[in-house]
């Protein structure tokens, strides 16, 4: 049973829905079949919304409707096109999609089907009930057919606005087999079932839906939660803000000729952060006198005020089924004062500190004594010990510090030599046959069987030029090579930062001749050295199967489906272990950034009006919201200071009715940005204060580097860019890396995708590809579906999470080899995903003896000597041990002049 106030029509046929809420993956012609025209029981234009493509089971098309706000979705309709007698399109089946809290989920039914029935004709409107409703900002209807058809929609929504304002609850997995065979799981839950504890989601005890009578359940599905162990029962509820509480509701059944009882006690903590509750609990002692077979049990919360709420319930018989758990809240005052909440964990600490003193009592005390609400929290709440006890405790307290210090160092090193083993272990099983469905747990550093993703290691490329194959084993070899350079290398002669004794050289070469010409209409930034005849290193490389990896120009499908249609994981980094640096909006790690005194804290950002924005392209979408390639007209250029006509920009938008927070997080982090200001870093221009909001960044004219690589060779004649030119990329590239590295702030996706390109030929690094469709073949895929450019990463910030401007020094050198290669290839390309985790865990545990080397990227063949060598330097094991940008920049502005 649902409240009638929730079965009422959201607005997409009266028009309450604005067309610019409607969008769609594509449509057959937008303006006749565009998404504006999918509004149900409407004959406007087309009739309705067709997708350009015909449905089977391997093409996806959508519709999607923004709500703006959370709603509680109850019903929905679906009708197919009438167009007027003319239309004979509909959709027999369709899949339901939502979206809450930056996450798409997929609608299942209480039996858990995923196809939902849709229409039969082009006239007929067939309602669908949702026996499991749930709680969406965006809903997407994805039509769906087994053969090879065409379709098109006409929908509506039905639902109420979500007023319990929480976004989601941990709870115990319910139990299959409930009372009389019935199932009480919690069917609905949208989270993480981890072991016997449901976490981060939403489902049937807050979907509005209150249980039937228990005496007449029949069916094996219910819409009761139920559990049977006898142990109280903790429930956790987190809500978007803090509010203040004055009422908690709890439907459960009561049925006690077949042990379904009603909780005999009821606690409620509250707490600010979910980690410190205050001891001071509320507690409900329900009556024996119940009569009927369910009931709604009230708990008077005093107006308590926390943002998570944690409820204990003690059950009486052996089943306790609950269906429904609603609070009676309103926010909290805005002026909450930090004195405030300093008094609550001050009050929590103090309650933490009675607790250990004298267990027994507080023990006793908590199970007997119904406390009552301070509202005014202050340290003189609670009694204060006297000397004699308040020395003991102390001295008890820095006991157990020490305790808990000791395991804490035996824990870490006794890991440690877990990940180690671990990495020897599962090494072995990485050149096996695939095993699909295997995930890697960065925290143990597992490593699967290989498994692919989006045909990552299955396209070939037909190498324009031949590469010269080295390994970090045969370089370190390399004495007579280690000689020469001692005495007359550019590099050496610049800083010393290469030596026989730190790459520990031994007696052993073969040797051949390279010849490289040069030819390109850049003669300025052409060098002598690239035309000389070379004697450089040719040794076979570890055995690898040849799988090549290319880059691709051409915009590809997006595969992943924002959450459901990812074939398999390649990379699990669980959301707890994530590191705590990375944000939504930018893969700069800004957070620990210093600033130097020459950077003003206030930044003066322009606005800009969305009217002067013109959008040439969609790139792609970021859990924030879309990423647009746009065309400027009269905004201020940072490297001119003047207004400009026009200009080419890329916006990101965040997604329409964004809460306050997440719009304060992303400004913030755009003033942050803002301070960023180098001719050879991609800027802010200006912030868009419209709904949706949006900040303005720095585009090059000219596309990012693999794009201008490969318009310069079709317009060229396939004459590749010269050995100068290449080197004045990457030196300008090494500029702009080492302002960022004077600032201490860490890129984290240096590549030359993130690199774009001006008229004036100035290189710009950005950090824009991560959000873009064109490049996920080049990303993996998390278990939360964030993209990690592993290819390009070092080791440390893989298997040790370490991120620092030392791992963007590794990268930086993947990028030369990038770019130097005429961005033909990634990186590894003859290696599978698996054989480069694999290479990693060689980096992790070999020394400079033994002889299973990790492998280095090979030297490509306009490549001078010196700068390979820098680059090998950039790949040392030791982060302490690799120079630093303004060291790399200095080196590449003395070879140029050489």
């Amino acid at each position: 049973m649902i409240s009638a106030q929730c079965i009422i029509p959201l607005g997409m046929e009266e028009g309450k829905i604005p067309d610019n809420a409607i969008t769609a993956s594509s449509s057959y012609e937008m303006k006749s079949v565009g998404p504006q025209n999918a509004r149900i029981r409407q004959e406007k234009n087309g009739g309705a919304w067709c997708p350009k493509a015909q449905i089977s089971s391997d093409i996806r098309e959508y519709l999607e409707v923004d709500l703006t706000n959370n709603h509680l979705i109850t019903w929905t309709e679906t009708q197919g096109r009438f167009g007027n007698g003319q239309g004979q399109e509909y959709a027999e089946t369709f899949f339901l999609e939502y979206w809450r809290d930056l996450k798409w989920y997929q609608y299942k039914t209480m039996k858990g089907d995923k196809v939902l029935r849709g229409n039969s004709n082009t006239y007929l409107v067939e309602k669908q009930k949702l026996d499991l409703p749930f709680v969406a900002s965006r809903v997407r209807f994805v039509p769906y057919s087994q053969h090879p058809r065409t379709v098109c929609m006409r929908v509506e929504i039905y639902g109420c606005v979500w007023e319990q304002q929480i976004t989601k609850y941990s709870a115990p997995k319910g139990e299959t087999f409930g009372p009389n065979g019935c199932n009480v799981e919690d069917s609905s839950y949208d989270g993480i079932k981890n072991g016997n504890r449901m976490v981060d989601g939403l489902g049937q005890l807050t979907d509005g839906v209150y249980g039937e009578e228990p005496s007449t359940i029949a069916s094996s599905f219910t819409n009761w939660v139920g559990w049977s162990n006898l142990n109280p029962v903790e429930l956790t509820f987190e809500f978007y803000e803090v509010r203040g509480f004055e009422n908690c509701t709890i439907h459960a059944a009561h049925i006690p000729s077949r042990n379904i009882e009603v909780f005999s006690t009821a606690y409620v903590w509250f707490s600010f952060d979910g980690k410190q509750y205050h001891q001071t609990s509320e507690k409900l002692e329900v009556n024996e006198d119940v009569k009927s077979t369910t009931r709604s049990v009230s708990i008077s919360l005093q107006s308590r005020i926390g943002r998570f709420v944690k409820i204990e319930l003690v059950p009486k018989a052996k089943w306790l089924l609950v269906s429904e758990v609603t609070f009676d809240s309103v926010p909290a005052s805005r002026n909450l004062s930090d004195e405030s909440l300093e008094q609550f964990y001050r009050a929590c600490h103090k309650d933490n500190e009675t607790e250990l003193s004298d267990t027994e009592d507080s023990h006793s005390s908590y199970n007997k004594t119904i406390f009552e609400l301070n509202t005014n929290l202050t340290p003189d709440a609670f009694p204060v010990s006297n000397s004699q006890t308040y020395i003991g405790l102390v001295s008890g307290v820095l006991t157990v510090t020490a305790l808990l210090l000791t395991c804490t160092i035996f824990l870490m090193k006794q890991r440690g030599r877990n990940k180690v083993a671990l990495l020897q272990k599962h090494t072995a099983l990485l050149c096996r046959s695939p095993t699909h469905g295997i995930t890697i747990n960065m925290k143990d550093i597992k490593m699967p069987p290989p498994v692919i993703i989006n045909g990552l290691s299955q396209s070939k490329l037909s190498l324009k030029s031949k590469i010269l194959s080295v390994d970090s084993h045969s370089l370190r070899n390399d004495d007579t090579l280690g000689s020469e350079y001692e005495k007359c290398s550019v590099y050496e002669r610049t800083y010393k930062l290469y030596s026989k004794e730190n790459l520990g050289y031994e007696p052993h070469t073969h040797k051949s001749d390279r010849v490289s010409s040069c030819k390109s209409e850049y003669s300025d930034f052409t060098s002598d050295s690239c035309c000389d005849d070379k004697i450089v290193d040719r040794l076979v490389l570890t055995p690898f199967p040849i799988k090549r990896l290319c880059h691709t120009s051409s915009r590809t499908n997006h595969q992943i489906y924002e959450g459901y249609y990812a074939a398999t994981d390649i990379l699990t980094i669980n959301n707890r272990e994530r590191q705590s640096c990375s944000n939504l909006f930018t893969s700069l790690q800004i957070e620990d950034a210093v600033h130097p005194s020459h950077v003003s804290d206030s930044c003066n950002l322009h606005h800009v009006s969305r009217h002067r924005l013109k959008i040439l392209d969609k790139l792609g979408e970021g859990n924030f919201g879309l990423v647009h390639l746009c065309e400027a007209k009269g905004i201020h250029s940072p490297d001119s200071n003047t207004i400009r006509n026009k200009q080419v920009v890329i916006v990101r938008s965040l997604w329409r009715g964004v809460t306050d927070s997440l719009r304060k997080h992303f400004m913030n982090d755009m003033y942050s940005l803002a301070k960023i200001r180098d001719v050879n870093i991609a800027r802010v221009i200006a912030l868009v204060e419209e709904e949706p909001f949006g900040a303005v960044f720095e585009y090059g004219e000219l596309g990012d580097i693999p794009s201008f690589i490969r318009t310069h060779e079709k317009s060229s004649d396939d004459v590749p860019l010269s050995y100068g030119c290449l080197l004045n990329f990457v030196t300008q590239i090494a500029s702009g890396m080492k302002y960022l590295e004077s600032l201490n702030i860490p890129h984290r996706d240096l590549a030359a995708r993130n690199c774009v390109v001006s008229k004036n030929m100035t290189i710009k690094v950005s950090d824009h590809a991560m959000y873009c469709s064109k490049y996920d073949q080049e990303y993996y895929i998390d278990d939360c579906y964030a993209r990690v450019p592993l290819r390009w990463m070092a080791w440390e910030a893989i298997l040790l999470r370490k991120q620092t401007c030392r791992s963007d020094v590794w990268s930086y050198a993947i990028t030369v080899w990038e770019i130097l290669m005429n961005c033909a290839e990634v990186p590894y390309a003859d290696l599978t995903s698996e054989q480069v985790l694999e290479n990693f865990s060689r980096w992790y545990h070999c020394g400079p003896t033994d002889k299973n080397q990790p492998r280095i990227l090979p030297q490509p063949v306009p490549c001078s000597r010196d700068l390979y060598h820098m680059m090998t330097k950039c790949w040392s094991k030791r982060a302490d041990d690799r120079p630093t940008f303004e060291e790399i920049y200095l080196f590449l502005k003395r070879l140029s002049f050489d």
